[in-house]
């Protein structure tokens, strides 16, 4: 049954119906309004997540900046402390302003700093004859008897500690605004402080030890791993090494798989690293973060020498048993060539040297002074050698170490008129480093106030902490650092002798150092007297005293950079074992020094804190490595890159023919360090004859230098 409404009901039911219809327009109005704006401010919290991140890792890398010269350090110090101090306020503001968003307070929440006028205190009428007249308890402490009243002792109050760095900052900050602090939140946020993440205690202690140095003209076997550009990357040694390390890590991380945040990977030096293809975990060295993606990290394959682009995902902690070995990888260059420095050829180059990845190769080692190695290439199974084809293919052009370009007359073709230009030299603000080509860090520590006097001091007094040294006018300082630079050497024989000799260290392939045989025992010398210290006169009662618990404890470690020529005392790393050196290179950057060990006349590469002071009483004794030259034996006239190819092979047989055996030497010349011998065994066999039959040296015939100056000849025992 339908009852019809009058006109006025039916207008007022439309109207309530329309009323309820615009609520609704307007609530789902209002909610897409606050839904944009609760992802605008999302999208600017994940900016200021990122810029904190930014921040933290901009602050973690300012400890790189110290690696500066000592002038600068001072500088450099105060501008990164400087930085953490702006960054420390900006984060300070940005906490203050969250931790008191829902207090409600007006005074703790980071506004201008501005001064708020006190109300006056209301101060009531007092009249002053009344306050005198009123009787008042006394308050004083004086004694009874009279006793004299002891003098109150002043404190002193300190002064507040002057800031190193002022800033003029108006934002609230922990100077501006007073925060009742309690013993209890110090201790709460001290306890906080308390790194209890496993994680980054493994990330924090990871490192991975140094590659040792390869010697100039050694042989290596090694495999080709990685091509980029003209250097490629190679792993020299078994390659069984490298294939047990990665089944390792993939049996490790897959039972030992850890999710790590965002602060673990901005730690990282050395990571593990997945790859998809192969299924295994890489040795990597973390690089950086991408600046537009924080998911994606740049890494470097410190085992294949390759650089990658991955996802964070995929990086995990390196666990502690895979930091042992060092990096398995070097990177080396084609020695001998010269490259054409064009993109295209150089493309081509590398195509060409993508074809012998992963094959067997064996390199000699003609330069180690940079990072990237000079070697000559030669594949196993052809014989052949990649510098050679690269030159036959046109991808390089040859540098021939036997051409001379210039005559005696008319000089070295650089220093000639015509192609001198003074204005391609380099320009020099310190005099030493342009005439010596050394820079004396030295005299950063040096006071340039100083100019002499009794007082030894300038004009600052007790003030200056430098150094008060006299300087010459040039710049040249005039005090001097005493080292041991001389010992005396073993008198040559004279041609025509025969020796007895030991053979200690074989050097080339017709270069070695020897001992001189001799029928004295060491044990049957006298022995000095009880607490009489008298210099080693034979090779192992030196060796004993350089090496005896009391001379170990006195050892003193050297006051400046060793230089070339100065005599140390070395530590031998096979046997643990100190033994006279000399200087003859030292690297800064590896913190490694090249000696030679003057009483064997081996060459080695050892850590600059492996290096002692030598005590003068170790130089008595003379040298005993005497340097021999083998007669009769010169190279096979081939290329240079074939020779470079024969001379390590000759070495090794030559070492193997002659090491640590004693032989017959006959003196046929003399040099000025050395001497030229023919060597003979106990059946009176030539080594040099038995060296030519490998084929890798030729004979030629030698004649006898007389020496007139003799007045008889000697036979050595």
């Amino acid at each position: 049954m339908i009852i019809p409404m009058d006109g006025y009901c039916y207008k007022q039911n439309v109207k309530i119906i329309r009323s309820f219809a615009d609520l609704a327009t307007i609530a789902l109005h209002r909610r897409n309004e606050l839904d944009s704006r609760i992802k605008t401010f999302l999208g600017k919290c994940d900016l200021s997540i990122q810029n904190i991140v930014k921040l933290k890792c901009e602050v973690q890398g300012l400890m790189n900046k110290l690696n500066c010269e000592p002038s600068d350090l001072k500088q450099t110090f105060l501008n990164c402390a400087k930085t953490i101090d702006e960054y420390t306020y900006l984060i300070t503001d940005f906490n203050i302003a969250i931790e008191n968003l829902g207090k409600g307070s007006v005074d703790l929440t980071p506004v201008l700093d501005t001064t708020n006028k006190l109300i006056p205190k209301q101060v009531n009428p007092v009249n002053i004859i009344d306050m005198l007249t009123e009787p008042v308890p006394s308050t004083s402490n004086a004694c009874v008897n009279n006793c004299q009243v002891p003098k109150p002792i002043k404190k002193r109050i300190p002064k507040e500690e002057q800031l190193l760095i002022s800033f003029s900052s108006s934002s609230c900050s922990a100077e501006s605004v007073p925060i009742i602090t309690d013993s209890t939140a110090e201790l709460t946020d001290g306890v906080k402080d308390i790194s209890l993440d496993p994680i980054m205690e493994q990330i924090k202690n990871t490192n991975i030890p140094a590659q040792v140095m390869l010697q100039v003209d050694k042989q290596y076997p090694g495999v080709i791993l990685y091509v980029d550009g003209i250097s490629f990357w190679m792993a020299t040694g078994s390659i069984d090494q490298t294939f047990f390390l990665l089944n390792q890590m993939a049996k490790h991380y897959k039972d030992n798989y850890v999710q790590l945040s965002l602060r673990h990977v901005t730690a990282m030096t050395y990571c593990a690293l997945f790859d998809d293809e192969c299924h295994l975990y890489y040795r990597a060295l973390f690089l950086k973060l991408i600046d537009n993606d924080t998911s994606l990290a740049e890494v470097f394959l410190i085992d294949l020498g390759e650089t990658r682009l991955v996802h964070t995902c995929r990086v995990q902690p390196l666990a502690p048993q895979f930091c042992i070995h060092a990096p398995l990888a070097r990177c080396y260059h084609l020695a001998g060539v010269e490259h054409i420095d064009n993109e295209d050829v150089i493309k081509q180059f590398e195509q060409f040297m993508l074809q012998y990845l992963a094959t067997d190769v064996i390199i000699t080692i003609d330069d180690n002074t940079s990072e990237s190695l000079g070697v000559y290439v030669e594949v196993v199974k052809t014989r052949e050698i990649i510098n050679d084809l690269v030159v036959a293919a046109g991808l390089a052009v040859k540098i021939d170490k036997n051409s001379a370009n210039s005559s005696p007359r008319k000089g070295i073709p650089e220093l000639s008129e015509n192609s001198y230009d003074i204005g391609q030299d380099p320009e020099y603000e310190d005099p030493v480093l342009a005439v010596t080509g050394y820079h004396n860090r030295d005299e950063a520590d040096i006071c340039k106030h100083y100019t002499g006097g009794p007082q030894k001091t300038c004009f600052k007094g007790a003030r200056c902490q430098k150094k008060h040294i006299v300087k010459h006018p040039d710049g040249w300082t005039l005090d001097r650092v005493t080292v041991p630079g001389k010992v005396n050497s073993l008198a040559l024989p004279s041609p025509g002798t025969w020796l007895r000799v030991i053979v200690t260290h074989v050097a080339h392939f017709n270069r070695f150092y020897v001992h001189l045989a001799t029928n004295n025992e060491d044990d049957k010398a006298e022995h000095p007297k009880f607490g009489v210290i008298l210099p080693a006169t034979t090779l192992p009662s030196l060796i004993r005293d350089m090496n005896s618990p009391a001379t170990k404890i006195s050892y003193k470690p050297l006051e400046l950079a060793p230089a070339p020529g100065e005599l140390v005392a070395a530590l031998y790393p096979p046997d643990e074992q100190w033994y006279r050196a000399r200087v003859t290179d030292y690297d800064r950057t590896i913190q490694s020094v090249e000696v030679f060990f003057i009483d064997f006349g081996n060459t080695l590469w050892v850590k600059e804190d492996k290096i002692r002071c030598l005590d003068t009483r170790f130089l008595v004794l003379p040298a005993q490595a005497m340097a021999c030259v083998l007669g009769r034996v010169k190279t096979i006239n081939k290329t240079v890159y074939q020779i470079n190819t024969y001379l390590e092979p000759a070495r090794a047989h030559l070492e193997k023919l002659i090491q640590d055996r004693k032989f017959e030497a006959y003196v046929t010349s003399t040099n000025y360090d050395s001497i030229t011998v023919d060597l003979c065994d106990e059946t009176g066999h030539s080594v040099a004859d038995a060296l030519a039959k490998t084929k890798l040296v030729q004979l030629y015939d030698y004649v006898t230098e007389e020496d007139t100056t003799a007045q008889q000849k000697m036979v050595v025992p």
